[in-house]
């Protein structure tokens, strides 16, 4: 054989080997960042603080600001490069909440006003209930039957899609009566609406969350705790006149400065390139945001944390971003895309944490066939240790913050924990730290970090959806 072609075969040979040895390497890191997170007391720390000694974070509220700056100086004190983006939020104070069934003695009702709503007068509204199974049927019940009316929508969450694990969607259809129904019942003439609350579980635990004004005049809006929506759709079935008094209070202030906490690693190799961890830091006011999403929070947080501990230079930038006024507005997810606009072509991936804290599943995302395959069967490697081997295809967007980013083409990536249990507790009061697990804590903190890790260091960029219009 000539010399040149034996120099040929030997450098292929060389090739040949060091090439699984590459992988393994950053797979036997993987696995040293999994077992890492498995063992921190970290995140549980940062949950706590947050939860327990802050509180609600409402974006707006003097308990916003504080997680803001809480939060800032963490990542300094771990040596992470940190900086607050600016951020306009809107300021909705919730107020007195409180209903009586005036047609039968007065008993009271348990619910909670819905997020943005406008307040009925200081007196209440006083006035007979009429019953909505689907927006589909308003058109049909006319003025004649609603005008001067309290609309209530009974549609309760499926909990066979719930059972099945398919709990989000169950939430997405039956969250749409909340964040519309006032909208469509003021069109005729409905003086307020109560809904029953998105919830999976209840122990007379009244669940909140936004709603939207669109195109009718604004109304007020509560959500009932399940009991109670169960107890006037039994009088309603009797044929029962049913008579309600509601009182809300709450207040729109003027918006207020608040801002995303953006920390980052920065890539040894190619810097210019950015993974994108975050979740959103504000709350609902009414529980102390545990799962959500203040365990969203740590776990990214704390992600950054051990990647630092552990002296880890990565290829690329690891950028984690927490997002102010997810809950009421998404202000801060729009402020990061418009802000970073000029960035988003080299956003090689967006990985979101908000869905709970229980045991980790996998992770949403816009990849698809063969695609998602081969990158599942890489990142799997280190995944499985966790258990966090799922990749379920979505047919628009991994997280609510992040959906800007994806719209403009960033491959997107939704962590995804047991969610059969998550909406017993979402927008309630019972929204708490005892309800964390720390070991399952600490799966999402591994499942994240190592999936982070690894898209850091592949060799090429992951694959680019094609760019879509942003929807509002």
């Amino acid at each position: 054989m000539p010399v040149a072609a034996w120099r040929w075969f030997l450098c292929a040979a060389i090739l040949w080997v060091a090439a699984p040895v590459l992988g393994q390497d950053r797979v036997a890191m993987g696995e040293k960042i999994v077992a890492e997170a498995l063992n921190s007391p970290g995140a549980y720390e940062i949950l706590a603080h947050l939860t327990d000694r802050i509180g609600p974070r409402l974006s707006g509220s003097r308990n916003a600001d504080l997680a803001v700056r809480w939060t800032t100086e963490q990542f300094r004190q771990w040596g992470i490069p940190v900086r607050n983006e600016r951020v306009m939020v809107p300021r909705w104070v919730r107020g007195a909440e409180r209903a009586r069934l005036v047609s039968h003695n007065n008993q009271r009702l348990v619910l909670t006003t819905l997020g943005g709503s406008v307040a009925t007068p200081a007196e209440g509204i006083t006035a007979d209930v009429i019953e909505v199974r689907s927006l589909d049927e308003l058109p049909g019940l006319g003025r004649a039957k609603i005008a001067g009316r309290i609309v209530f929508y009974s549609a309760a969450m499926d909990m066979k899609l719930v059972e099945a694990g398919s709990a989000f969607a169950a939430y997405s259809k039956a969250a749409d009566f909340r964040s519309r129904g006032a909208d469509a019942a003021s069109k005729y003439g409905a003086l307020a609406v109560v809904t029953r609350s998105v919830a999976s579980a209840s122990l007379r635990t009244p669940h909140t969350g936004a709603l939207r004004y669109k195109e009718g005049r604004k109304i007020p809006a509560a959500a009932l705790a399940a009991e109670d929506a169960m107890h006037l759709q039994r009088l309603l079935a009797k044929g029962d006149r049913v008579r309600l008094n509601l009182v809300l209070t709450p207040q729109t202030l003027a918006d207020v400065a608040s801002a995303n906490v953006v920390a980052e690693i920065r890539g040894v190799e190619n810097p210019q390139e950015i993974v994108l961890i975050g979740g959103h830091l504000d709350s609902w006011d009414v529980g102390t945001g545990a799962i959500d999403n203040g365990a969203g929070v740590a776990m990214v947080m704390e992600t950054m944390r051990l990647f630092k501990q552990l002296g880890i230079r990565p290829r690329r930038t690891i950028r984690c971003v927490l997002f102010m006024n997810e809950e009421n507005g998404l202000r801060g997810g729009r402020a990061y895309a418009a802000d970073h606009a000029a960035e988003l072509d080299r956003h090689v991936a967006a990985i979101e944490s908000d869905g709970g804290a229980s045991k980790p599943m996998g992770f949403r995302t816009t990849l698809g066939g063969a695609d998602r395959d081969a990158f599942a069967a890489r990142m799997n490697r280190v995944l499985r240790r966790v258990g966090a081997t799922e990749f379920a295809t979505v047919e628009k967007h991994t997280g609510a913050d992040t959906s800007r980013i994806i719209d403009a083409g960033v491959p997107g990536f939704g962590y995804a924990s047991d969610p059969r249990h998550y909406f017993d507790y979402h927008h309630s009061p019972a929204d708490t730290l005892d309800k964390v697990d720390r070991d399952e804590l600490n799966g999402g903190v591994a499942a994240i970090a190592a999936l982070a890790y690894l898209i850091s260091e592949e060799d090429q960029p992951i694959p680019r959806p094609a760019k879509r219009k942003s929807e509002e």
